[in-house]
């Protein structure tokens, strides 16, 4: 069995492009099918800011996984990630633990990724503004991946300015000839004449903004699936990565329309029909995109990590 700590996905990640991630996510969508899971089962004490539990299995290629993954509240003394989890890698058919995999890392990169996905697929065709709020690590990576495909286009990159992350973010990026920066003091600013609209903020408890700021033809984005609740009333069009992940939403039953991603992919249901849409993509993360990140990884994991001899049952026992 091998153990693949956080320090060596990191490790293991700095290898591989970023369109990669792009394209596990993609094949995941477009190959559902080939998968078998369950919803995510939230579960854990009250004093936890969220817990769950996502299997999968993988037939084609005889995998099964599971992700335990939490969001900790922590003491001040604590200078550890809020968020907490990993993989467990089996054999599909023998149940054979293959490996204890760190999850946080390509959570973080997952859900960039899934996100940066559905800002090529839904958002116009020559979109140019893209506002983000919240510009911490799942940002940071967003970018990073959405520049991989976009390539050398012209964007401007509006910034929610909180606790100078936007100088941060800024640093970061001012290699990139092809962006221009723009610090937004309100969230209506950021929002107010954006194409795109991507939010990470993970604790929000109102709306973002009003109706009246989101522009014919914007996609939004809210990766932690937050603060844009008023848009399901409105807004053309609803897609997701899982429907039955989504059903609990206060205005689910009022969506104008809602579908899921694969079937768009697959050719069943239309996409972005015209330029005036305004589109909202609610990825609320698939277990079977854990699995498909993990077995990439545990691939490329030659000379990386810790092999140990984990000592399972080889023979029937009696008590």
């Amino acid at each position: 069995m091998k153990i693949l700590d956080f320090e060596t996905i990191r490790l293991l990640a700095q290898d591989i492009n970023p369109v990669k991630f792009y394209d596990w996510i993609d094949y995941a969508l477009k190959n559902k099918s080939e998968f078998m899971m369950p919803n995510k089962l939230p579960f854990g004490p009250k004093d936890i800011m969220s817990l769950s539990a996502a299997p999968a299995y993988w037939g084609k290629n005889n995998i099964s996984a599971v992700k335990v993954l939490g969001r900790y509240k922590l003491t001040e003394e604590e200078k550890r990630s809020l968020m907490m989890g990993d993989i467990l890698l089996y054999e599909g058919n023998t149940g054979i633990l293959k490996a204890v995999m760190d999850a946080v890392y390509m959570t973080t990169l997952r859900t960039a990724a899934q996100a940066v996905h559905s800002t090529i697929m839904y958002s116009k065709r020559d979109f140019r503004v893209i506002g983000l709020i919240g510009l911490g690590n799942i940002m940071t990576s967003y970018m990073q991946i959405l520049l991989s495909k976009i390539g050398d286009r012209n964007i401007i990159v509006k910034l929610y300015k909180y606790k100078e992350q936007e100088k941060r973010f800024e640093e970061k990026f001012k290699y990139c000839k092809n962006i221009s920066f723009v610090e937004c003091g309100t969230y209506e600013d950021v929002i107010k004449g954006s194409d795109v609209i991507v939010s990470a903020v993970s604790k929000v408890d109102k709306n973002f903004a009003d109706d009246d700021c989101y522009d014919d033809g914007c996609t939004v984005i809210p990766i932690m699936t937050m603060g844009f609740q008023n848009c399901d009333l409105f807004f053309d069009k609803v897609f997701t990565d899982e429907i039955d992940q989504i059903r609990n939403f206060k205005y689910f039953n009022l969506f104008r329309s809602v579908n899921n991603t694969s079937d768009v992919l697959k050719g069943a249901v239309m996409g972005r029909s015209s330029e005036r849409e305004r589109i909202l993509v609610y990825n609320y993360g698939l277990a079977i995109q854990d699995l498909y990140f993990a077995n990439q990884f545990y691939e490329r994991s030659a000379g990386f990590g810790k092999n140990i001899d984990y000592q399972y049952s080889k023979e029937k026992y009696f008590m």
